[in-house]
């Protein structure tokens, strides 16, 4: 460990909250379903012909069903930290593709270099320690000519949550701290991919109340896993304060409103 900068997350909380909800992940991530679509679209305009494709951060699996019918002759590795995520994964898919579900770290892929045509990955780069690592090891196993797609949660992603926690409890974050596309696009740079494109829109999502938007955060795993963040209990007391500094900030035509900041990029080994 770098004592002088130490991890700013806290991967075994990352762990531990994407194991505890797998099981309901599928039917709460009505968004990260839709992300995932568009990115699949994406490939269409891409002339590639892998043999290997890796999703990295597969979670339950939702992408290998769609990477393998684009790619009907490539093997597809499924990778993911969370083993109960594997595990959900696993029970979609027929022996075959068992055989290649790693349960890993995407900062040490356990992974030969020069193996991958495809790394190909929605929306799980925001839960790296270190970024420009990660991009190094997707550099390493890339094989020259293969191709880096992903999407990610750019800064604005939940600023409605983070500003209303800032009103009641500005001394600790308590929201993901997501980072900006440009220090993205120069980390890619940095890490020798060539060629990187990099774009963003903003989603927005509606709840009718606030216990589901809160609901559907936790249900999807999205907690806040700063090593800095506050591990105090959330009192009664202190969730009607932030339901009502929400309320002040996005509460619109009866909805609380969240906004998704979603990163597009792709770059060449």
């Amino acid at each position: 460990m770098d004592l002088l900068n130490p991890p700013r997350l806290d991967k075994k909380a990352i762990k531990k909250s994407f194991n505890r909800s797998a099981r309901s992940y599928d039917k709460s991530a009505v968004l990260q379903a839709e992300i995932l679509n568009r990115l699949l679209e994406r490939l269409q305009y891409i002339k590639l012909e892998p043999r290997v494709v890796l999703d990295l951060g597969c979670g339950t699996g939702q992408a290998i069903r769609g990477l393998k019918k684009r790619y009907p002759k490539a093997h597809v590795l499924a990778l993911d930290m969370a083993d109960e995520m594997l595990s959900c994964a696993r029970q979609q898919y027929g022996m075959f593709e068992r055989k290649w579900l790693v349960n890993a770290d995407m900062e040490q892929l356990p992974l030969c270099n020069n193996s991958v045509d495809l790394v190909f990955s929605n929306l799980a780069l925001q839960w790296s320690n270190d970024l420009h690592q990660a991009l190094n090891e997707f550099k390493r196993v890339g094989r020259a000519g293969g191709l880096l797609m992903f999407t990610t949660f750019g800064v604005n992603t939940l600023k409605e949550m983070r500003h209303s926690f800032m009103k009641i409890d500005p001394a600790t974050p308590r929201v993901h701290q997501f980072m900006d596309m440009h220090d993205i696009g120069d980390m890619m740079v940095a890490a020798g991919l060539a060629e990187p494109v990099m774009d963003m829109e903003s989603l927005t999502m509606k709840y009718q109340t606030f216990t589901d938007l809160t609901a559907d955060l936790k249900a999807i795993g999205a907690t806040n896993a700063e090593s800095t963040r506050s591990r105090g209990l959330m009192t009664a007391h202190k969730l009607n304060r932030l339901q009502e500094a929400y309320e002040s900030i996005a509460y619109i035509d009866n909805h609380y409103q969240a906004t998704y900041e979603v990163i597009y990029g792709h770059a060449w080994f």
